[in-house]
């Protein structure tokens, strides 16, 4: 089943010292390009749980969708990222690194991390809050314990801001195994989205959603691509590597 789900980090401009990962930071007028391009060709936003949901066979979704999710928990996600959506009607996933979760004032949108008011201003016009662990370690070079530790530490500290436990996870680096989703499972998370690029998932990949990750270079015309039955072709040969080695 097509599974069009979007993952962005940063809305805004990189700073001097943002090097390698430069790509990362989208634009605010190309977000917003990207939202008029959906908008405007009948795309609908949907959350995790209705993509759980269709997987399950409990409902359908609609016709063209796509679920917008934001990995780190960048406080722009609040400041730019946020408006932008509810000017189309949007919603969209923020995963959240708890042990980042600012406590002061903030210096800038750029740079700074979301607080927990902000967490709690945004879960409450329907932005969903996940996890994406406590510390952001790699994972799979994690003993069960550590690995355990983080996700529950995470889930706690969510579930302390908002009131419940996120039902979310997203791996960070995309870094997960068997054992890693097993552990996730056993954690109370009702699924997970990986950086593995697809635009298609199977009901048993609820707990390795792929993802179609957009740059600061993608045009509303190379989103459409990335939205196409061609994108998918290209990427089947392709993940038949990148999920070996998972065990």
């Amino acid at each position: 089943m097509l599974v069009a789900i979007l993952t962005y980090h940063h809305i805004g401009k990189p700073p001097d010292d943002a090097h390698s990962h430069r790509g990362l930071w989208v634009a605010p007028e190309a977000f917003a390009g990207h939202l008029r391009w959906l908008s405007a060709n009948g795309y609908a936003a949907v959350g995790l749980d209705a993509v759980a949901e269709a997987l399950s066979g409990l409902r359908p979704l609609p016709r063209r969708w796509v679920c917008i999710t934001f990995d780190d928990g960048w406080r722009d996600n609040f400041t730019r990222a946020l408006p932008a959506l509810q000017a189309h009607g949007y919603t969209a996933t923020v995963f959240v690194v708890t042990g980042w979760i600012r406590t002061g004032p903030p210096a800038d949108d750029d740079t700074d991390t979301l607080s927990a008011d902000e967490l709690r201003a945004m879960a409450s016009v329907g932005i969903t809050i996940g996890s994406h662990t406590a510390t952001h370690p790699r994972l799979t070079s994690l003993d069960d314990e550590a690995i355990r530790a983080e996700l529950t530490a995470s889930r706690s500290a969510l579930a302390d801001i908002l009131g419940s436990p996120p039902r979310w996870l997203c791996y960070p680096y995309g870094n997960c195994s068997e054992r890693v989703e097993r552990i996730a499972r056993e954690s109370g998370y009702s699924g997970a989205v990986s950086t593995i690029r697809d635009n298609r998932v199977r009901p048993d990949q609820l707990f390795r959603l792929p993802r179609v990750m957009v740059m600061n270079d993608t045009t509303p015309a190379r989103l459409g691509y990335m939205l196409s039955w061609l994108y998918h072709a290209e990427h089947m040969i392709k993940n038949r590597r990148r999920w070996r080695g998972r065990a």
